[in-house]
């Protein structure tokens, strides 16, 4: 996954309200704003990159999830 300026890549980690011990886990790549004054960071047009589902316990979420944000090409 490459990123350009003006993008950003996201980690969203969410707890399984069907299953409490399971999360999902996505990572999504987006163009984004910021406003430094603010330190606020708007995001557009997100695309998926990762999508696990909620049937993972946390730590297995997380490896898969870092593994992709490691991807990222400088």
């Amino acid at each position: 996954m490459r990123i350009e300026p003006g993008e950003a890549a996201v980690l969203i980690i969410r707890r399984s309200e069907a299953e409490p011990t399971k999360y999902w886990t996505a990572v999504r790549k987006a163009t984004s704003s910021f406003d430094p004054t603010t330190n606020d960071v708007q995001l557009f047009d997100q695309v998926a990159v990762l999508e696990l589902g909620d049937r993972l316990p946390l730590a297995e979420a997380l490896e898969n999830a870092i593994a992709t944000i490691r991807s990222i090409e400088p």
